[in-house]
């Protein structure tokens, strides 16, 4: 790996110092801020302003069985209680609700599916269902009730928490530049600023990041629509694709899923292929009006934990990103362990500590 162009300073610097620059403000980076915040540090934050940020692309829904196993973890109740009360949290914070009860019925897709369902048995799991009562949607394996999901407004929390630590204009216009940092003692210099540490939260913009080059995150890109249905549905529908309800008939569907490459913005296939997916699905033709289309990418490592903590050479660098395809179950334990870590020191859990690949980053 190429060293930074560091330039030892002892100039004081004109502006006020910042204990923690936090670089991207998707789920991560706005999580972290708020816990750094609450931990008394000064925070700062600079939006990327990425086209394919995985949070401004995502419908915000938690849906506690996914995949077509309908797989739930040992500690998964424990896990969503603790994520659904933190975002409720922040909500009480930034005065406006964030949370809603979002209850999701699932259409089988194949008979392998439909097997699994009518035998499985999870509290969380609710009767299943024929394709026998008159119904807006074809269901031809028969579907089920998942109860406990619930919807994270993610655009509401992004845009309620932005301004709150964000850098001055003239310092965030031009944007970050990875190679403008100067070596300033145990920190560093930027645009004035002295800064104690910066830490990634780039999610796929990361692979463009010259210090964090060689970490093995994998990229699984994606498209989704925003939608007027002129029906009312009471939850969301997973059928292979999701529909989520938003407001007065607005829609979220998404997504397309193409593992191991990003996406560079929306394109027509990938319209396409959601409004096909829906089409199959309905049992009426419907009005669909298309409002939005988004395009983004999430990264995640191998063993799909989060990558946390310091870089293993530079104590002022440090990373939060592989939240992966459970993001907003995920963000609110990672950032409060990231939180304790950058401002007490605290260790890391060792499955989500950055230091576990070391041996990846170019410089070792």
């Amino acid at each position: 790996m190429v060293e930074p162009n560091f330039v030892g300073s002892t100039v004081r610097p004109t502006s006020f110092p910042i204990d923690t620059l936090i670089v991207g403000q998707g789920l991560a980076g706005t999580l972290l801020a708020w816990e750094l915040a609450r931990a008394g540090q000064r925070v700062a934050t600079i939006d990327t302003c990425t086209q394919g940020g995985a949070s401004r692309a995502a419908g915000g829904l938690m849906n506690p069985l996914t995949g077509p196993r309908l797989a739930a973890s040992p500690d998964l109740a424990r896990r969503c209680e603790q994520a659904r009360a933190h975002y409720e949290h922040l909500a009480a914070q930034l005065g406006q609700p964030l949370v809603e009860p979002m209850p999701i019925r699932r259409l089988c897709r194949d008979a392998v599916e439909q097997g699994r369902a009518r035998d499985m048995d999870h509290s969380w799991l609710g009767v299943w269902h024929a394709d026998t009562r008159p119904d807006l949607f074809r269901a031809p394996f028969g579907s089920l009730e998942i109860h406990q999901g619930w919807r994270l407004d993610l655009a509401a929390l992004l845009a309620g928490s932005a301004a709150r630590w964000a850098m001055p204009d003239q310092a965030a216009a031009a944007g970050f530049d990875w190679t403008a940092i100067h070596l300033q003692g145990r920190g560093v210099r930027w645009q004035g600023h002295a800064i104690d540490c910066v830490v990634s939260c780039e999610g796929a913009a990361i692979t463009k990041n010259p210090h964090w080059r060689g970490l093995p995150l994998h990229a699984d890109g994606g498209e989704s629509l925003n939608l007027h249905l002129p029906i009312d549905l009471p939850g969301a529908i997973s059928a292979g694709f999701t529909l989520v309800p938003l407001d007065r008939q607005r829609y979220w569907l998404g997504a397309t899923h193409h593992p191991g490459r990003a996406v560079s913005g929306p394109t027509d296939a990938g319209r396409e292929t959601l409004l096909n997916a829906l089409a199959a699905r309905l049992r009426m033709p419907l009005p669909i009006e298309v409002l939005g289309h988004c395009a983004g990418t999430r990264m995640a490592p191998s063993d799909r934990e989060p990558v946390l903590g310091r870089h293993p050479r530079w104590p002022w660098l440090a990373i939060f990103n592989g939240l992966g395809s459970r993001g907003i179950l995920r963000a609110p334990d990672s950032a409060a362990q990231l939180a304790r870590h950058l401002a007490t020191g605290a260790p890391l859990p060792e499955d989500r500590d950055v230091v576990r690949y070391a041996h990846h980053l170019a410089w070792t």
